[in-house]
């Protein structure tokens, strides 16, 4: 039937034409944005969930930035310590030189010198982003830290409370220099004899001379000062001058396993053997006691008995600033051999423990940047989860685009079409 009032037809291609160019917007935006999610009206869950992960992977973005500060001052460090070990290699080479005795120990003393300030300025000179992890200043509390932290992850529970996790830096057991430790030094323990001596001693036939020596709670040593002792260092054992018994005493120390590099004897501007400890801090401690020798007129003490603790904190300082390692103030120039020989066991042990510092951090190095090639993994992950809840199948919404495109050009002629029937009664009243 057809009716003037109402075109059934005509509505029917109306609300299909409504119906296709609602589809068409739709697919259009989807082409348009990549996106068949971009509002929660689309779905309310994914766009929940990959609001979500946007937000972690914001959040794991800023997680990359600091593991990467934290890298740039780890390898900082890094760089530093290596070329502190080089040059400390190199200090022991010229220690080595001057246990020669044709060699000038002012000349080398310059070397010497020269070398301590660049390993200070290697030190000094090792900062990223305003940190200096190898000569800190551990009185200012607001700046240092024994431990530094880079923040390496985070994790959210299913409550949606976030964790972070940190890779720890120990700056404590890798710091070279600490300013703190030139406020208060920690000191020697040091025995010194209660007189001096004066003229020559008399150690050859049966005459002799025992000392004991005990450092650091280790084992009590003894040293026999005799004409045996004497061979190669004095060059009459009857009439021995302070110096040869001052380098007889060093040799004996020398040659016994548990007092070698521990202890050393020298001569005080008054003329006593002075014993010091190697190890500096409240820790360490000496004890020596001798009896006495004849110089053919009377007996001179060797040593007065006594004992002694250092001062200063105990661990106090960095690696090269304090203890048995420490290198600062080194002055060879009128040193003994003995002396010489502790100062190359002081480095010695210097380059062990930097090389432990070296191995501290370039396992820190490692642990970071593993940790920001998974982190990096991991945002790509998550972006890929994204992608499977919000994106857009661009091929089928493509192919789907063009359909409803031909089908609105046929809507567009169906409507027409009912439109004319109404025209068409209209004609027959002309």
């Amino acid at each position: 039937m057809t009716s003037l009032l109402t075109n059934s037809s005509a509505m029917t291609a109306l609300t299909t034409l409504k119906s296709i160019s609602s589809q068409l917007d739709t697919t259009s935006n989807r082409v348009s944005t990549g996106l068949r999610v971009t509002s929660a009206a689309d779905n309310a869950a994914y766009w929940s969930i990959a609001t979500t992960i946007r937000t972690d992977n914001n959040s794991l973005g800023a997680v990359k930035d600091a593991l990467g500060l934290g890298s740039s001052a780890v390898d900082t460090a890094y760089t530093g310590v290596n070329n502190v070990i080089t040059s400390l290699q190199n200090l022991r080479s010229k220690l080595q030189t001057a246990t020669s005795s044709s060699v000038d120990k002012t000349k080398v003393q310059e070397e010497i010198t020269a070398t301590l300030a660049q390993i200070k300025a290697y030190a000094d000179s090792s900062v990223s982003s305003g940190q200096n992890w190898l000569s800190v200043d551990s009185s200012d509390t607001t700046v240092y830290k024994d431990t530094q932290s880079v923040v390496a992850g985070f994790t959210r529970d299913k409550t949606g409370a976030i964790n972070f996790s940190n890779v720890d830096i120990d700056v404590k057991s890798i710091r070279l220099y600490d300013k703190a430790a030139d406020a208060t030094p920690a000191t020697a323990a040091k025995v010194v004899a209660g007189s001096a001596v004066n003229g020559t001693v008399d150690l050859s036939g049966s005459n002799d001379a025992s000392l004991t020596i005990q450092v650091d709670g280790g084992s009590s040593e003894t040293i026999k000062l005799d004409a045996t002792a004497m061979a190669g260092v004095a060059a009459d054992a009857q009439k021995v001058t302070k110096d040869e018994l001052l380098s007889a005493i060093n040799n004996s120390i020398a040659n016994n396993t548990n007092l070698k590099g521990k202890v050393t004897a020298s001569l005080d501007e008054a003329g006593r053997i002075v014993f010091e400890s190697a190890t500096k801090g409240a820790a360490s401690a000496l004890s020596v006691t001798g009896g006495t020798v004849s110089i053919g007129y009377g007996t001179t003490a060797v040593t007065a008995s006594g004992t002694a603790a250092a001062g200063g904190a105990a661990g106090a300082g960095g690696i090269l600033d304090s203890g048995a390692t420490k290198i600062t103030g080194m002055d060879i120039s009128s040193a003994t051999d003995a002396q010489v020989a502790t100062y190359i066991t002081a480095v010695d042990k210097a380059i062990a423990a930097v090389t432990t510092a070296g191995s501290k951090l370039g396992a820190k190095k490692t642990q970071i940047d593993t940790q920001i090639t998974f982190v990096d993994a991991l945002k790509k992950a998550n972006e890929r989860t994204i992608g499977t809840l919000v994106d857009a199948d661009i091929e089928e919404e493509s192919t789907k685009l063009k359909a409803l495109q031909t089908q609105q050009q046929l809507a567009v002629q169906a409507l027409s079409i009912a439109n004319s029937s109404s025209q068409n009664v209209l004609s027959l009243f002309r």
